[in-house]
C-alpha cells in the first residue's frame, strides 16, 4: 500500500512539473499585447470648479404700496410686458383724499392764525413767543400735509423700467397692509445670472470675468456662455461659503427665471499639465497613478508614477513622473506587466524618431 501512495505521488509530481513547464513556454512564446498609445503632452489647463446655483434676472424688484388698504385696480397679469411708467396698480383713495383734505385745512388754519398773531404782536397785544408758537404750528401742519400727499402718490404702482411681471402675489379689491409685496418685476435689459456659493479653497482661485459654462435640464443640447461679474469678500455666516455672479446672455429668450443651472467655472489661472485617461491607469496610491509607457525601439512597456494634480470624470491631470513625448499606453494597459514586449495597434503607429524611453 505505501509503494502504490508513493508510486502515485511521484506521477502526481511528475504531472505538475510537465504542466509548469508547459505554461512557461506558452508564457514565453505568446504573441506581444496589442496596445495604442498617445504622446504625453503638456499645455495649460485650470482645474474646473464645478457647483449649482438658481437662474434669475440681474435685476428683480418686489413693489408694494407704502400704505394700507383696499386695492382698486390691478392692470397686469404674470407674464406681461411692462413699459417704465406704466400704471400696475392702485389703491381705493377714498380714505386718503380725505387725509390730505384735512390735512389742507389745517395748514390753512395755521396760516389764519399765524397772520392774525402777526398783527397783534406788532401791536403788542401778544408776546414773542406766542407769535413764534404760531409759526411752528404753520410748519408743523405743512409737514403732515407733505407726508400724505407723499404717501398718496405711492397709492399706485408704476413700472420702474420696461421689463417683465415675474409674479402677482395679489387680487384685486383685496385689502393689503404698507409694504406687502403686490408684483415681482424683472428688468430684462440686465440680462440673467446664476449666484451660487464656492468654499474658500475655490474662491481664492477666480476673479472677475473669469468664464463659464452652464446647462439645464430644459435644455440639454445646449451649452450657455458667462462669466463672473461678481465676487464675494465676506462668506455666508450660515453656509461658510463665498456668493459669486455668473452673468448669461440669452439672445434667443429660451430661458425662464428659477431654472437649476449645473456651472462649470474656468479659472484663468492656469499650470503646465498633462491630461491621462482613465484607461491609462493601472492604479492609484495616494497621489499617485500607476501607468504604463511604450518603447519604440525596445518595443517595452516600462512602470511610470505619475504625480496627480485633480481628477475629473474619464482623465486624471498631471504635473510630473512622465516626460513629453513619451508614449502612454492606453487601451490595452490592464493587460500588462512592467517590462513586457507589447505591438502598438496599427492605427496607432509612430515615427521613429519618438523613441520614448
Amino acid at each position: 500500500m505505501s509503494c502504490l501512495r508513493s508510486g502515485m505521488f511521484t506521477g502526481l509530481l511528475t504531472l505538475m512539473s510537465m504542466v509548469g513547464m508547459t505554461n512557461s513556454s506558452w508564457a514565453e512564446e505568446r504573441a506581444p499585447a496589442v496596445v495604442n498609445a498617445s504622446e504625453v503632452q503638456y499645455q495649460s489647463h485650470a482645474r474646473p470648479i464645478r457647483t449649482s446655483g438658481i437662474l434669475s434676472y440681474k435685476s428683480q424688484q418686489t413693489l408694494s404700496f407704502k400704505t394700507a388698504g383696499p386695492i382698486n385696480k390691478l392692470t397686469v397679469h404674470e407674464g406681461d410686458q411692462v413699459k417704465a411708467g406704466q400704471l400696475l396698480a392702485s389703491l381705493s383713495l377714498g380714505e386718503i383724499n380725505a387725509q390730505v383734505a384735512e390735512a389742507r385745512a389745517r395748514v390753512e388754519l395755521a396760516k389764519r392764525n399765524l397772520e392774525r398773531l402777526r398783527k397783534l404782536h406788532a401791536s403788542n397785544v401778544v408776546s414773542l413767543d406766542q407769535f413764534q408758537s404760531a409759526e411752528t404750528e404753520l410748519e408743523v401742519a405743512q409737514s403732515k400735509l407733505n407726508v400724505i400727499r407723499f404717501n398718496r402718490k405711492y397709492s399706485s404702482i408704476k413700472a420702474p423700467v420696461d421689463g417683465l411681471v415675474l409674479r402677482r402675489f395679489v387680487e384685486s379689491n383685496e385689502l393689503v397692509t404698507a409694504y406687502q409685496p403686490v408684483l415681482l418685476v424683472a428688468d430684462t435689459q440686465q440680462g440673467w445670472v446664476i449666484r451660487t456659493g464656492v468654499t474658500d479653497a475655490d474662491i481664492v482661485r477666480l476673479q472677475k470675468n473669469d468664464t463659464a459654462s452652464v446647462s439645464f435640464d430644459a435644455w440639454p443640447e445646449h451649452i450657455f456662455s458667462g462669466k463672473i461679474t461678481q465676487l464675494a469678500t465676506l462668506a455666508d455666516e450660515k453656509t461658510g461659503t463665498f456668493e459669486i455672479e455668473i452673468t448669461l446672455q440669452d439672445p434667443e429668450d429660451r430661458l425662464r427665471s428659477g431654472f437649476i443651472g449645473r456651472v462649470n467655472i474656468h479659472p484663468a489661472g492656469t499650470r503646465q499639465l498633462t491630461l491621462i485617461p482613465m484607461e491609462s491607469i493601472i492604479s492609484i496610491d495616494g497621489n499617485y497613478a500607476e501607468v504604463f509607457v511604450y518603447s519604440l525601439s525596445s518595443k517595452i512597456v516600462s512602470s511610470r508614477k505619475a504625480h496627480l494634480d485633480y481628477l475629473e470624470p474619464g482623465f486624471a491631470a498631471s504635473n510630473s513622473g512622465l516626460k513629453a513625448g513619451e508614449l502612454l499606453v492606453t487601451r490595452g494597459a490592464g493587460l500588462l506587466r512592467a517590462g513586457e514586449p507589447a505591438q502598438l495597434a496599427a492605427t496607432d503607429s509612430r515615427s521613429s524618431d519618438n523613441t520614448g524611453e
